[in-house]
């Protein structure tokens, strides 16, 4: 496959963006002020049990329950949505959402998860991460495996997800001694009590019947909910414990598990049918996933092996040539040899489709290069297969890749995918010199890094858009996806280019303004409204603390102004600062976290806490140096939509600076 060396690799559209990952649940007016319960805390920690009690009663009467949920499995991988129906014995079903781009149909039936997935889906599964697409499209069995989840998108024993088991969290929750009761306004026109105690939460009506909105636990801890993870032993934790730092929270030191955010309501009997009917029809069609590299290598489709058949020694000339092409994969491709000798121009022999197993020959002749000179001399031959299953159907992304020896298959990926990836490598580093060999292999460990991290089909995404400005910087940007935080403006980044054509954007700077400087910022972008031209550049917080908001805004808005005052150093790529004449645009990404209320208010949630007259001294976040205001839009997103502010005024924003600055409350 590819070449060989023969002696003799939430959303920002035209509008705003909602964040890749966020669930959305109807919801109504919010909560009274920041960290408020109304007033009626100890009230609410006082009947906290008896509200659990009938809460716990009523859900747990259920024979099924359908679950929308949101998945976080930590260490910067991707969210996952999920549509799930379970039953009261532990048989489940349902759908699976990546961000962007991939989605599944999930079954659990007797401990064994099985899954129908799409290509998309498998390149974001670790331990696969595109090695393994043979299972795409029909029902597997997944292994499970020393250090692995069955699942990273779902680390969830989903046949646990019970009824019975959920009501057990709530009573659990709400009895707790330590439970924190707060306000959490109004969903679906019923006034609420978010619950938290050890890392758990439960939203309920706080009005009978005290119905469950929301429960939220790490599911590494939280029994009789289990992890799906693979167990050394009874006395050992859980493999699935891993651990994730985002990257705007990480002076707080505090670690964060993987999170799950459920939103339970009762299964119809038709639906509970339906789960048990789905759940038989995978186990009995599944199909154990591929266990061996090796069979891997060649399963999923034509995989080229090139031998030359010319003899080591020539002393005639011209000097004969053969070479022999075999596809050792399981499926045909068409085929083209280039050759390459000293001296003379590369030669070219399609080779047609050739089937699996079997081989076609090529020969020739070309000129003795040591005639004349009366001694022997040793020399390299190239070859090099191009196959459109392997580089696509442009021929010149192959040959720009031979001539720097990169090749598709350096970042160890499925068949399938590789047209794909070599189309992201040829944009990275087809502006470079041909001979910049630590600029190429920076790229090829830039990418072997994103899809260990299963961020490969946002980056596919990306590159099939063709409007991504700055492709040439994209190795040195991917380094911030080891991150959380960098994973969500990653996400964005495609999700714009996905759904508004005429976007172009510069993805971690490198924007030249009329001025002749260049500015970056975590994205830059152009497009068109309404026949408007829109210009934008996005400074991105990813928080999971609800207590980091006003720091994060205040990082934001320097950032956007080129002041940097609270932190001093500009960071290792050069200081960030909007380009002249551009909307400023503060986004702030509120991630799943254990009893974190920011995650479920809604605007008018939202609005209460901006606007509070406790944060008046807060507000000046939105302030430059100067006394101006410091952005023109602020957006945040959460698991009940995305909310965006153009009017500061309306949210009591005193910039002294500014004109018409109203008056702090």
């Amino acid at each position: 496959m590819g070449k060989r060396r023969l002696v003799l690799a939430l959303a920002l559209s035209a509008a705003m963006i909602v964040t890749a990952g966020a669930i959305l649940w109807p919801d109504g007016s919010g909560s009274s002020g920041p960290g408020s319960d109304g007033g009626g805390g100890e009230s609410r920690v006082a009947v906290a049990p008896a509200r659990g009690t009938s809460a716990a009663r009523e859900l747990e009467a259920t024979p099924g329950v359908h679950l929308s949920l949101a998945y976080s499995p930590g260490d910067g991988k991707p969210q996952t949505l999920v549509e799930l129906t379970v039953t009261s014995d532990g048989i489940a079903s349902g759908t699976l959402q990546m961000p962007i781009t991939g989605q599944a149909a999930v079954a659990w039936s007797g401990d064994q998860l099985y899954v129908k997935g799409d290509n998309d889906f498998w390149a974001q599964q670790g331990p696969h991460y595109g090695h393994d697409l043979s299972s795409a499209g029909h029902w597997v069995a997944p292994v499970k495996q020393s250090g692995y989840h069955m699942l990273d998108a779902f680390g969830v024993n989903a046949g646990s997800l019970t009824p019975k088991a959920l009501a057990s969290i709530v009573r659990e929750v709400t009895a707790d001694p330590t439970v924190v009761a707060e306000d959490a306004g109004t969903m679906y026109g019923r006034e609420a009590t978010s619950y938290v105690a050890k890392e758990r939460t439960v939203v309920i009506a706080d009005e009978a019947p005290h119905t469950v909105f929301v429960v939220g636990i790490n599911p590494a801890d939280a029994s009789p909910v289990t992890t799906a993870a693979w167990r050394a032993a009874p006395d050992r934790q859980p493999v699935s414990m891993t651990y994730r730092v985002p990257s705007d929270d990480g002076d707080d030191d505090r670690f964060y598990n993987p999170y799950l955010m459920a939103k339970p309501t009762p299964a119809p009997d038709k639906e509970t049918a339906a789960a048990r009917a789905a759940a038989e029809e995978a186990k009995a069609n599944a199909k154990p996933p591929l266990t061996s590299a090796e069979k891997v290598s060649v399963s999923q489709g034509p995989v080229f092996h090139t031998t030359s058949d010319t003899p080591d020694q020539c002393s005639s000339d011209p000097c004969s040539y053969a070479f022999t092409v075999t596809n050792n994969g399981d499926q045909p491709g068409e085929a083209i040899l280039h050759l390459t000798f000293p001296g003379i121009e590369e030669r070219v022999h399609p080779l047609g489709t050739i089937a699996p197993g079997q081989s076609k020959q090529v020969s020739g002749s070309r000129p003795n290069i040591a005639k004349g000179t009366g001694s022997t001399i040793r020399h390299t031959d190239y070859s090099w297969v191009f196959s459109t299953a392997l580089y696509g159907p442009d021929p010149d992304v192959g040959r720009r890749l031979h001539a720097r020896e990169l090749e598709p298959g350096d970042v160890f990926v499925a068949t399938p995918l590789m047209p794909s990836v070599a189309n992201i490598l040829d944009q990275m580093t087809k502006d470079l010199p041909a001979d910049d060999t630590a600029d190429n292999q920076k790229a090829v460990n830039a990418l072997i890094k994103a899809n260990n991290r299963g961020l490969l089909p946002a980056l596919m995404t990306i590159a099939a858009s063709g409007r991504l400005q700055n492709f040439g910087e994209l190795a040195d940007s991917l380094g911030g996806t080891n991150v959380i935080g960098g994973v969500r403006v990653l996400q964005q980044v495609a999700h714009l280019l996905k759904t508004d054509p005429t976007a172009r954007v510069w993805f971690d700077g490198g924007y030249k303004a009329g001025d002749g400087k260049t500015y970056k910022t975590d994205y830059i972008f152009t497009s068109t409204l309404d026949g408007h031209e829109l210009k934008r550049a996005v400074q991105v917080k990813t928080i999971t603390s609800w207590k980091k908001l006003w720091v994060r805004i205040g990082e934001a808005v320097e950032q956007l102004n080129g002041e940097h005052k609270l932190s001093k150093t500009p960071g290792e790529r050069g200081r960030e600062q909007a380009p002249p004449d551009f909307e400023r645009v503060v986004q702030i990404n509120l991630e799943l976290s254990d009893g974190d209320a920011g995650y479920l208010k809604n605007r008018k949630g939202l609005e209460d806490v901006l606007k509070h007259k406790g944060y008046a001294q807060a507000r000046k976040k939105f302030c430059k140096q100067d006394g101006s205001i410091g952005l023109e839009r602020l957006v945040i997103t959460n698991s009940t939509g995305t909310y965006e502010w153009t009017d500061f005024k309306s949210l009591n924003v005193d910039c002294p600076g500014s004109p018409n600055s109203p008056s702090t409350s």
